[in-house]
């Protein structure tokens, strides 16, 4: 399980995510990537975690073991909800939470951790319908 991180520098305040609830899994965090970069840093992820660095139909046809894009915020205008919809992706945030408020980045932090490992156990916890 590939996991990549595109922009944990846009959250406010320290980023701390938690560790996710699997045996085996590798973890990538990108305090920032230009745009020309996603697609070639994600090609084999699992799972993309985006504040709010888009994240386009190339990027998700370029990722052809995409399973879920988990969104660092509330927001996620950024994300090709139809392309994601039309390969099957799931989407998933973090409600009311602003990822520009340094008293919210930890919760946004632990919220990305569990709605990943919800989405691993089979669960739907915070899925954006498109």
């Amino acid at each position: 399980m590939n996991i990549v991180v595109v922009d944990s520098g846009r959250l406010a305040g320290e980023v701390d995510f938690p560790e996710v609830n699997l045996g085996k899994f590798g973890w990538i965090q990108y305090p920032e990537l230009e745009p020309g970069q996603i697609s070639e840093r994600c090609w084999r992820s699992d799972i993309i975690v985006t504040v709010s660095t888009s994240i386009t139909q190339e990027v998700i046809d370029d990722a052809f073991k995409l399973k879920l894009i988990a969104v660092a915020g509330d927001v996620c205008d950024h994300v090709d909800l139809a392309a994601a919809q039309e390969r099957g992706i799931s989407v998933c945030h973090t409600p009311g939470l602003n990822p520009q408020d340094a008293a919210c980045t930890q919760k946004i932090c632990d919220g990305v951790i569990d709605n990943i490992n919800a989405f691993l156990r089979g669960g739907n916890r915070n899925f954006v319908k498109s």
